[in-house]
C-alpha cells in the first residue's frame, strides 16, 4: 500500500516519514510532499491509498486539494493533519469523505493507531475488491451459459427493444456481432432429433459456419441457428444432402429474412420457423426461404430499406462506401418488378444527394432523375459512381470539418479564458460535439489537450500582465480565470519556474 504525507514544513514531514515502521503497518512505499500541488501530481500519476495532509499550507490548502482531488474522481482516502481549530472546517472536510482529524503535536500512539485503522478500511476494501473479481471470473466460467439465455431471449416473441437489448448485451459483457443477422430452423423428418443428432449436427453446422454461427439453440422439435447474413444462402443449398449422406439424417431447413437490428431478430426467427413449417416431411429434405413464401403468396414488392441503410452508414462512419450493400440494394430492387425499379432507385438517389448536402459535399453533379430505361449493371454503376464521389468530397468536408472545430475550440478559450467556469465541457456544448470528442479531436490535430492549451492562454496572459502592469497578483488570478489566487501562482511557478512575484522582479524574463 502507497501513503502520502503532504506537509510544507520539513521539519514535521521529516519527522512523520520517521516515526513509525511504515513497511511494519503495511505500507510498503512512503512520498512526502511539500505542497498541495506536488501532491496532486503524484495522485493523478500513481494514486495512493491513503493520503494524510497538513490543512494549511502556503500554495493550496489542505480541503482545496481535497476538493480538486475529489473532482477529479481520485479514489483514496484523506486524513487532515493541522494544528488549529477544527470546527469552522469539520463540516466542508466531512462533506468531502475526510476519514479522520489528526492534531499536532502528534503522538506515535496516536499516527499507529490511526495507520492500523486505516489499514484495515483498505484490506477490506480490497477483499471487496478481489471478491467482485471472483464474482466476475465465476460469471465467464457461466458465460456460454449466459450467452444462450441472451440469445434466446431475442428470439422469443416478448423480446426486448433495441435499447433494452444492448443494455443487456453490456450488462453481461455479451460480445455482439456486426452486420446483419437471420435465424435458420433446422428440423428432421421425425419432427424430433436424438441427443446424439443433436450433437453430431451442432457440429456439422460449427464447422460450416465457423465464426458466422452466432448461437444455435435448443428449441425442442427444431434447433434455431442464429448466423451473421455471410453467403448463407449458397452454403445452404447443398446441405440437406451433405446431412443425409455423412449422417444418414434428413434435414430440412427455414431461412428468415436478414435483418439489422437486434430488436428484430425475433421477426426473422419467426420467419424461419414458418419457412421451416411450409416444407418440412414434404419431399426430399430442402431449403425454404421465407421471402420466397412472400413471392409465392403475392405480396407486393418491399423497398430495400436495410441494405439502403448499410450504404448510408458507410458513407457516415467509413472512409470507403460498401459497394457489396450497394450491389445487394440494386439486386433487391431488380428482383422486383420492373414497374416498381425507377420509383426505388430515385428515391435511393434522393437519400444519397441528402447526406451528401448534409455532409458538406457540394461537388456531386446537378440531380437529376434518370427516366430511361437502364439495365442492372447499368443502374449499379451509376450509382457506385455518385457513392464514390460523396465518400470522396465527405473526407475532405470532414478534414475541414475538423480544422473548424478546433479552430473555433481555440477561438472560445482565447476569447473567454477570463471566465473562471470555462471548461472543455462547456465547450464542447456550444459547438454541438461531445465533451470526448472535443478532447479527442483537439489532442489529434493540435498534439496538446485543451486543457493544456487553456491552461497556456491563462499563463500567457498572466505574464502580460504582470511585465506591463502593477495590478496585485491575486487580481490577475481572477483576470486570468482562476478564483483561487493560491492555486494560480503555484500553478504559475509550475509552468514558469518562478512565482508571479520574482517573474515581476526579473522584469518578465523567461530565461
Amino acid at each position: 500500500m502507497r501513503v502520502l504525507i503532504v506537509e510544507d514544513e520539513a521539519l514535521i514531514r521529516e519527522g512523520l516519514l520517521s516515526m513509525v515502521d511504515w513497511a511494519a503497518e503495511g505500507f510498503s512505499e512512503v512520498i512526502g510532499c511539500e505542497n498541495a500541488v506536488d501532491a496532486l501530481d503524484v495522485l493523478t500519476d500513481r494514486g495512493s491509498d491513503l493520503v494524510i495532509t497538513d490543512l494549511f499550507m502556503q500554495s493550496l490548502s489542505g480541503l482545496e486539494m481535497i476538493e480538486m482531488a475529489r473532482n477529479m474522481e481520485i479514489d483514496t482516502r484523506f486524513v487532515i493533519l493541522t494544528g488549529h481549530g477544527l470546527f469552522e472546517y469539520a463540516q466542508k472536510a466531512v462533506a468531502l469523505g475526510v476519514k479522520r482529524f489528526l492534531t499536532k503535536p502528534i503522538q506515535p500512539v496516536e499516527l499507529l493507531d490511526l495507520l492500523r485503522e486505516m489499514r484495515g478500511e483498505i484490506l477490506a476494501q480490497q477483499r471487496m475488491e478481489q471478491s467482485l473479481a471472483e464474482t466476475q471470473e465465476k460469471l465467464r466460467e457461466y458465460y456460454p451459459v449466459v450467452c444462450r439465455q441472451y440469445w434466446q431471449m431475442l428470439v422469443n416473441e416478448n423480446a426486448p427493444e433495441e435499447r433494452e437489448a444492448l443494455h443487456q448485451a453490456a450488462l453481461y459483457d455479451i460480445q455482439l456481432p456486426r452486420g446483419q443477422l437471420l435465424c435458420v430452423a433446422l428440423g428432421a423428418d421425425e419432427n424430433s432429433l436424438t441427443l446424439n443428432q443433436r450433437l453430431k449436427l451442432r457440429q456439422a453446422l460449427e464447422a460450416l459456419w465457423g465464426t458466422r454461427l452466432v448461437s444455435l439453440l435448443d428449441q425442442g422439435d427444431y434447433l434455431l441457428a442464429i448466423l451473421t447474413a455471410t453467403a448463407v444462402q449458397q452454403e445452404l443449398e447443398g446441405f440437406p444432402a451433405i446431412l443425409d449422406a455423412s449422417l444418414s439424417l434428413r434435414v430440412w431447413i427455414g431461412v428468415g429474412r436478414t435483418y439489422d437490428g437486434l430488436g428484430q431478430l425475433h421477426l426473422s426467427a419467426r420467419e424461419a420457423m414458418e419457412a421451416l413449417k411450409a416444407v418440412i416431411g414434404i419431399g426430399d429434405s430442402t431449403v425454404s426461404y421465407y421471402q420466397d413464401l412472400k413471392s409465392i403468396k403475392g405480396e407486393e414488392a418491399v423497398y430495400p430499406a436495410a441494405q439502403e441503410e448499410k450504404v448510408l452508414e458507410s458513407l457516415r462512419y467509413r472512409d470507403q462506401p460498401d459497394v457489396q450493400a450497394l450491389a445487394a440494394f440494386v439486386g433487391a430492387v431488380y428482383a422486383c418488378p420492373a414497374a416498381e425499379r425507377s420509383l426505388m432507385l430515385l428515391r435511393f438517389q434522393v437519400a444519397l444527394y441528402r447526406l451528401a448536402e448534409g455532409s458538406g459535399v457540394t461537388d456531386l453533379p446537378p440531380f437529376h432523375p434518370e427516366l430511361r430505361a437502364e439495365s442492372r449493371q447499368e443502374a449499379y454503376d451509376r450509382l457506385r459512381r455518385l457513392v464514390e464521389e460523396t465518400a470522396r468530397g465527405k473526407s475532405g468536408s470532414q478534414q475541414k470539418a475538423m480544422t473548424r472545430i478546433t479552430e473555433e475550440a481555440k477561438r472560445i478559450m482565447r476569447e473567454n479564458y477570463s471566465d473562471p467556469s470555462l471548461n472543455i465541457a462547456g465547450i464542447a456544448r456550444q459547438l454541438y460535439v461531445s465533451q470526448q470528442y472535443l478532447s479527442r479531436l483537439f489532442r489529434s490535430v493540435c498534439g496538446v489537450t485543451c486543457m493544456d492549451y487553456l491552461t497556456g492562454i491563462r499563463i500567457a496572459a498572466a505574464k502580460e500582465l504582470l511585465r506591463r502592469s502593477s495590478v496585485k497578483s491575486y487580481e490577475i488570478a481572477l483576470k486570468v480565470g482562476y478564483n483561487n489566487p493560491n492555486y494560480f501562482s503555484a500553478l504559475f511557478k509550475k509552468h514558469a519556474g518562478m512565482t508571479p512575484k520574482q517573474y515581476r522582479l526579473e522584469g518578465g524574463d523567461d530565461g
